[in-house]
């Protein structure tokens, strides 16, 4: 199973929390793993840290999703943009694999 974000409120992230207390204070011989996954609710940021360096206005490298991101390049003529955005502007459009670590060096606002 891959990793997963979704935004939840305070009182929804309350909610979750009270449960889990209340599973692990119980018999459920479950213990460890819901206060493991308590400490991961309450340690953790609420939403991930992204960052994308831009170079003379292209993406060169991106770092901290957990998700692959979608590059939208508006750079260009209309007949060298061979993608349309949701709003219907012509771009070129690709995608960037998730990245944990160290941002990769080698340019990713590539030319399609």
């Amino acid at each position: 199973m891959s990793d997963t974000w979704i935004k939840v409120s305070e009182s929804e992230r309350a909610l979750v929390l009270d449960a889990l207390f209340a599973i692990a204070r119980g018999k459920s011989g479950l213990g460890s793993r819901v206060a493991a996954l308590v400490h991961r609710l309450t340690v953790r940021p609420q939403h991930p840290d992204i960052t994308i360096g831009v170079h003379g206005g292209q993406v060169q490298w991106t770092l901290g999703h957990t998700f692959p991101i979608r590059i939208c390049d508006y750079d260009g003529d209309v007949e060298d943009l061979p993608d349309v955005d949701e709003r219907g502007q012509p771009c070129r459009i690709w995608f960037e694999p998730c990245e944990i670590g160290e941002p990769d060096q080698r340019p990713t606002g590539r030319k399609r």
